[in-house]
């Protein structure tokens, strides 16, 4: 059976997303470094060549793949049913396909980081509006996330996901509860 493309399309669009994000932050010029200091002697020309453009070329790959994205999205058709926008399928295989060979090749999100956290947080509260001040609280298993108003009521919460980046709403809780009951749900109990 195949997944829906909706879920297919979102499982990709994380790895490329996790490639390109991956490949941004490289700092070029720490590579073109190591390569002058190190790579004289240990790697034959075409490595070093292929180091030399590898950001480059993920970005160039991920950009692409976007665009594949961009034309294989999901949506529903006159019936209400889950398809693929490009091929007009409910089980896209071009999606699939990508996402068969981003798995082969382990291509994976990454876990996120402090910065990804507060944006994520930033983008949820400020609901395409003004932006609100964010504080952001780290802990193991994610983020605790809280926007920063001048109201003396229960300020949302907002639990960014550290390994995928899911957010989840939670009431308004002392952060050590917060943790322990997030690790509880974490874990399905």
């Amino acid at each position: 059976m195949t997944e829906p493309a909706s879920w297919t399309h979102v499982r990709v669009q994380r790895r490329v997303h996790a490639a390109m994000t991956a490949a941004m932050r490289a700092d070029v010029h720490a590579i073109d470094a190591a390569l002058v200091q190190h790579g004289s002697g240990s790697l034959d020309a075409h490595s070093r060549e292929f180091l030399g453009a590898s950001r480059r070329l993920v970005l160039a790959c991920t950009a692409a793949l976007t665009c594949v994205l961009s034309t294989h999205r999901p949506g529903t058709d006159a019936r209400g049913r889950d398809i693929c926008h490009g091929c007009g399928t409910p089980g896209c295989r071009t999606l699939q396909g990508i996402a068969d060979v981003l798995t082969a090749y382990a291509v994976r999100p990454g876990p996120i980081d402090r910065a990804e956290a507060w944006r994520r947080a930033d983008n949820h509260f400020a609901h395409g509006a003004r932006p609100v001040p964010v504080i952001v609280e780290e802990f193991p298993d994610g983020f605790i996330a809280r926007a920063a108003t001048a109201a003396d009521g229960p300020r949302p919460i907002l639990i960014v996901d550290r390994l995928t980046g899911a957010l989840s709403r939670w009431p308004s809780l002392p952060h050590d509860t917060l943790v322990r009951e997030y690790a509880r749900h974490h874990a399905g109990r």
